[in-house]
């Protein structure tokens, strides 16, 4: 790998905030709000401005759908070898640009147990105020019933048939098992990322400057002290002078900025070639994900019916609205398990339409690692379905799935099954070739000690290196029982309030 060689500083800072997506934009607008220090935000991908603007893509900001077209194009290997995408968005605004807008708190549980390891401040307590500013920053908001499409509708039914209850509050941090519709990031048929509601209000401060397209090759370190970091754009390197950055690159992009700027694991680092400036092993290791079972159908008529009626009287149609909470035979906690149902449009469907009904274990065991080839690739394995634990409760959840999928309100809106196994294919095996996963993964520069493999205090800051911290998904030492972009923004608000 290329290393830039030291060259006039092309522009001073007080901050560098180092990646513009869920938890930069966090970070990078709460500084900013403090006109107490000049802060430069550093993207890779575009910044289409704010809201205002009216140069948005249509599909980012669209949330009847999911948007790949400014994907990062990161991909790894499945349980049993095959390729799976890895969908990141290389924009401002991040996954909050392109994410199902599903929005959830998680289980206090989890926070508290963080905070018991010794990461001061982060019980369920500590953060209930930062959920609160969250929501309200991402208009997060309730549909109402008339909003809620026909299928969202029938599982919601199907699932209260079974016994799962209807409750008034999925984001209750000390709620349980139950199915409602999710509460979501849409505000006037809008997908309300996390630039507009944390950049918009200071890109006109003066106190904050944006470069787009611009992605960091590596933090410049003197003396066990981050003295600045160097940017490609375009076919220019360009040295920035800072006194404090602030990596919120996500979960594959953070572990390797650190990896390219000597932090990490001293023996594989030296094998490259890089100068070690903190040999911590934790850094790309404890990679997670939220793995996910499918079973998919062809939608019948009945259903491509009353989804047109919808989308006649509404003007457009939300492919994914309700979630389940559940419990698996081994659960420790009140739940450990989502199911999150959606309709997609499908070209070899006979209908046009097809149903997919995932379960995803909020919990999982298994743990991989993000490795840097010597050209600087991310590669990350995630181990999906590794433990054995993860493989039964995943099997625990997929038994009521297949229960609400053969029941009175879902039978009539599903046609030919179109993931079934294979003849004399054991529920192993099918699970190893047809997982997926939930797009959450986490854990690749923990909070803890470095005895512990912990990569940062709780505060952020990367241990043995001043002036550097981290604020996104990769701090998570396990991921929360939750879609966790919230919990992001949550992070983002954390660390920022740590900055004196």
């Amino acid at each position: 790998m290329a290393v830039a060689s030291s060259s006039p500083s092309d522009a001073r800072f007080d901050r560098v905030v180092i990646g513009a997506g869920t938890a930069g934009s966090v970070v990078a607008g709460r500084l900013a709000e403090r006109a107490d220090a000049s802060v430069l935000l550093v993207e890779a991908g575009p910044d289409y401005g704010p809201h205002r603007s009216e140069s948005w893509p249509a599909d980012l900001l669209d949330p009847g759908s999911l948007p790949t077209s400014h994907d990062w194009g990161i991909t790894g290997p499945a349980a049993d070898g095959r390729t799976l995408a890895f969908d990141r968005a290389r924009v401002v605004g991040g996954c909050s640009t392109h994410n199902g807008c599903t929005q959830s708190w998680g289980w206090s549980g989890d926070y508290d147990r963080w905070a018991a390891s010794g990461l001061s401040d982060w019980t369920a307590d500590d953060l209930r105020p930062h959920f609160a500013s969250a929501t309200q920053r991402m208009r997060v908001r309730r549909y109402e019933p008339d909003e809620v499409q026909p299928f969202h509708l029938a599982f919601v039914d199907a699932c209260r048939a079974v016994g799962i209850p209807q409750v008034a509050d999925l984001d209750d941090l000390d709620g349980g098992i139950g199915v409602d519709i999710s509460p979501v990031n849409v505000a006037d048929g809008v997908r309300w990322n996390a630039s507009f509601g944390y950049l918009d209000p200071v890109r006109d401060s003066g106190h904050l400057q944006i470069w787009d397209r611009a992605r960091v090759h590596r933090l410049l370190i003197a003396a066990g002290r981050v003295a600045g970091v160097v940017i490609e754009q375009g076919s220019q390197l360009r040295t920035v002078e800072c006194a404090e950055v602030v990596l919120c690159a996500g979960v594959y992009g953070t572990p390797a900025i650190l990896m390219r700027s000597g932090i990490a694991d001293s023996g594989l680092l030296q094998a490259q070639g890089i100068e070690v400036h903190a040999d911590l092993p934790g850094v790309g290791a404890n990679l997670h994900d939220h793995p996910a079972l499918t079973l998919e159908f062809d939608g019948t008529e009945q259903l491509v019916r009353l989804l047109q009626e919808y989308r006649s009287v509404h003007g457009w149609l939300p492919e994914e609205q309700s979630l389940a909470k559940l419990a698996s035979g081994s659960v420790n906690g009140p739940y450990d398990l989502h199911l999150y149902p959606w309709v997609e449009p499908q070209v070899d469907s006979p209908t046009g339409w097809a149903v997919v009904v995932p379960v995803a274990l909020l919990t999982p065991m298994s743990r991989g690692s993000l490795r840097m080839s010597p050209r600087g690739d991310v590669l990350p394995d995630h181990a999906y379905l590794a433990e054995a634990s993860d493989r039964q409760a995943l099997a625990d959840g997929l038994q009521v799935a297949a229960a609400l999928c053969a029941g009175e309100h879902l039978r009539p809106l599903l046609g030919r099954r179109r993931n079934p196994p294979q003849p004399d294919e054991a529920l192993p095996q099918w699970m190893a070739r047809t997982h997926s996963h939930y797009w959450h993964p986490a854990g690749t520069a923990a909070m803890g000690s470095v005895e512990a493999g912990g990569v940062c205090d709780a505060d952020g800051r990367v241990h043995g290196i001043s002036g550097l911290r981290i604020a996104d998904a990769s701090l998570f030492p396990d991921v929360p029982r939750a879609t966790p972009a919230l919990p992001v923004v949550v992070a983002g608000e954390r660390i920022a309030a740590a900055i004196d």
